[in-house]
Formats: structure tokens, sequence, C-alpha cells
């Protein structure tokens, strides 16, 4: 398993830890895992936590992984507009267009995705 999902209680949101080289089947298993704890703590705001993965992923992936997180949200009962993504990564981060891409796409259609290389920063905002 190349990620962990924890529920950081104090803050109330959930962190998603991914590491290593992650393919689409990775990503979509932690999305599937994370949907257990959105619905568990009732919680729709998470950070994940990429500084330490390469994504082995196409564009068609990208889109495809953006529909399967919407398609989740919706199965846990979640408004996909009200739910945010803070994607937390390294100023130099490998893959740093998939990501952009992914923070493109998401915000283009309306979701509250947005890109932080500071965990701070990226907690003042999910937790606004």
């Amino acid at each position: 398993m190349n990620y962990s999902i924890k529920f950081i209680e104090e803050k109330r949101y959930i962190m998603i830890t991914l590491a290593g080289e992650i393919d689409i089947q990775t990503i979509r298993t932690a999305i599937m895992e994370a949907g257990k704890v959105i619905n568990e703590h009732q919680c729709n705001r998470i950070i994940g936590d990429f500084r330490e993965t390469t994504l082995l992923l196409g564009t068609l992936d990208i889109l495809s992984l953006y529909e399967f997180w919407i398609k989740t949200l919706k199965t846990n009962k979640v408004n996909p507009h009200e739910a945010k993504r803070a994607i937390y990564m390294n100023p130099d981060q490998k893959n740093m267009e998939k990501f952009r891409f992914f923070e493109t796409i998401s915000v283009n259609r309306n979701s509250r995705v947005k890109i932080f290389y500071d965990l701070d920063q990226a907690e003042e905002w999910i937790c606004l």
C-alpha cells in the first residue's frame, strides 16, 4: 500500500499521504478508502500529501480520476461543490504539470481544489 489515510480530529480534516510511484489503480483505491473516512466522520475537507510521489498517469487518467472522485463524493452523500481538496506538494515536484492540470479541470468544473507548497497554508485554506 503506497498511501495512508487519517482523520485529523483537532482540525477536522482528512489527510491522505501517498508515496512512491502512483498509478491510476492506487489512486482509485485511495479514493474509495477516503470515501469511507468521509462518511464515517462526515468530513468533506481533504489534504492530499503528494510530496513523495511520482505520478504514472496520462491526461485521460487524470480526467477519469476527477470523475471517479466526484462519483465517490456523491456516493457518500457529499455535495462535490462543497468539498474542499488541498494538494500539498513540493515547489519542484516531479510531474507538476499533471497536478496543475487536475487543479485546472477541477476548478473549471466548480470544485474547490488548490495546490499548496506549505502545510500550514493548506490547513488554513481547508479549514475556512
